[in-house]
This record gives C-alpha cells, structure tokens and sequence, in this order.
C-alpha cells in the first residue's frame, strides 16, 4: 500500500509540479527572444513534434505490462516520467507560440 502512495505523488509532482515549471521556463525564454533562431512557425513546429512523443511514451508506459516486476515497473514510472519532461517541454513551446515577439528575428535584405 505504501508504494501506491509513493508512485501517485510521482506522477502528480511529474505533471502538476514539474511540467509546468518546464512550460514556464520556455515561454520565459521565448519572451526574451530566445532561441535567436527560433520563429513562431519553429515553435509551432517543436509544439507539436514533442507534444506526439510526449503522448506516445505517456499511452506506452500506462499499457506497459508490469506484473509487480520490480524493474518493469521502475521501467514504467522513468517513461512515465520522462513523458511528463516532454508534455511540459510541449507545453512550453505551445506558450511560445503566443509570447514570441512578432519582429524578433533579424530582417534580411533581399
């Protein structure tokens, strides 16, 4: 019963804690600008490609088969996990989509 706890607190931190701290962060930098390389279509872009990893490894670790192995099931939990790192770096790039400044990138003459 107690590693029931353990593992709902895991996954509550992972996506009510941790993900939206990632998504901040990113919006943040995508506030300032930054990467320079970066445009709203790049953002768009990123939102999306990791938003679909991100749902595939979160789908894959809940019908992952586990039978109360012991590394199985740490196994789910780190691709849970690093499906949480990916929906918030998601999340982030989504935010950034809508903060990026319209004339942050250089002007090129043609």
């Amino acid at each position: 019963m107690q590693m029931v706890w353990v593992e709902l607190v895991f996954v509550v931190f992972s996506f009510l804690v941790v993900a939206p701290a990632i998504a901040a962060a990113i919006g943040y930098a995508a506030r300032k600008g930054k990467p320079k390389s970066f445009d709203r279509e790049m953002y768009w872009t990123a939102f999306v490609a990791t938003g679909v990893v991100a749902i595939i490894f979160i789908v894959y670790a809940l019908r992952m088969p586990t039978d109360d192995v012991t590394w199985r099931h740490l196994l789910q939990l780190t691709v849970l996990g690093l499906g949480a790192v990916l929906f918030g770096v998601s999340l982030g790039f989504g935010v950034g989509i809508f903060v990026r400044p319209h004339d942050s990138l250089p002007k090129t003459s043609d």
